[in-house]
Order: C-alpha cells, then structure tokens, then sequence
C-alpha cells in the first residue's frame, strides 16, 4: 500500500487520500475541474520542458568552455582543441577565456555549468509511468523518485566537472 506524508498526521494510505480529497474547491463541475486541471498540467509540463532544454543547451555549451578553459594547454593540437578555438559560436566566450578576466570568465562559466545541471535534474520528469494500471500508485512513486533524485542533485551540487571530451557539434563555422 502506498502512504503520503500529510504535515497533519501521521502516514495515511493512498485510498484513504483519495477519499478525503473534495472534488472542488472552485464549487465548479467536475468536468470544468478536470478541464481546467488538464490544461494547467499541459502548461507546466510545457514549462517543464522548457526548462530541461534551456538547461541542456547551457549544460553543453559551459561543459565545452570549461573543458577548454582547463584542457587547451594540455591538449592544443586535439580535434576538439581545434573546433572549439575556431568555432563561430564559441569565438566570443574563447576570447573572454583569453582576456586578462580569463579566470573571472572560467568561473563564470563553471557556474552556469553546475547550475544547468542541476535544473535540468529537477525539470526531467520522464520517469512518469502514464501506461500504468495503478496510476494513483504509480504517480506516487514518480514524486518519490523525482524527490531521490533531486535530492541527489542538490548532494552533487556544485558538480562542475568536466573530465571527458566534449562531442564534436556542428555550428555555424
């Protein structure tokens, strides 16, 4: 049996949460409260997304400038090396690395490197199960997971490592 921790009592089985859970608060028919929380769970799941892909693409633009920042004398003539010191979209970023304020830039960007990767943690939400037959149940086990695994993140916090090589992307060279 499934339980919720409830900050008024003690563990209470999920059928009996269900039970105790009023139809509407808004004192609107069910089917407008279904309507309506259908359209506010496709809003945040759109929000969810959002989140997840911005963090993505910060997440592999700040690996590949940290990366460089640390490995560019240790590895000057390596493909990546090569790329990312001619590539149009990291010209920019490349040149503040060089500039007197290099440390202040490669600080910045380890940041923005640990903080992407922690909000895309929180905002991935497809450890969903919506095929299950026990859907109470399993959205249980789906906030239960989520809650590991932000809490992982939030151990892992500040993780701005950057050990492996950066995969070869196309840009506008």
């Amino acid at each position: 049996m499934y339980y919720f921790n409830s900050p008024s009592s003690a563990k209470t089985p999920a059928v009996q949460l269900k039970r105790q859970v009023t139809v509407s608060p808004t004192h609107k028919s069910i089917e407008d409260e279904v309507i309506y929380l259908r359209s506010q769970n496709k809003l945040l799941n759109n929000a969810l997304k959002a989140v997840k892909n911005t963090a993505s693409e910060k997440l592999c633009k700040s690996y590949e400038l940290v990366w460089y920042a640390r490995n560019r004398t240790r590895y000057p003539s390596h493909q990546v090396s090569k790329w990312l010191d001619s590539s149009k979209e990291h010209s920019r970023d490349i040149d503040n690395l060089h500039s007197t304020d290099g440390d202040f830039h490669h600080g910045f960007n380890s940041g923005v490197l640990a903080a992407s990767r922690l909000f895309k943690d929180h905002a991935d939400v497809s450890h969903v199960d919506r095929d299950s037959d026990d859907l109470f149940g399993s959205a249980h086990q789906a906030v239960m997971k989520h809650q590991e695994k932000i809490e992982e993140s939030k151990e892992a916090f500040p993780n701005a490592s950057a050990d492996t090589f950066p995969v070869l992307r196309a840009d506008s060279n």
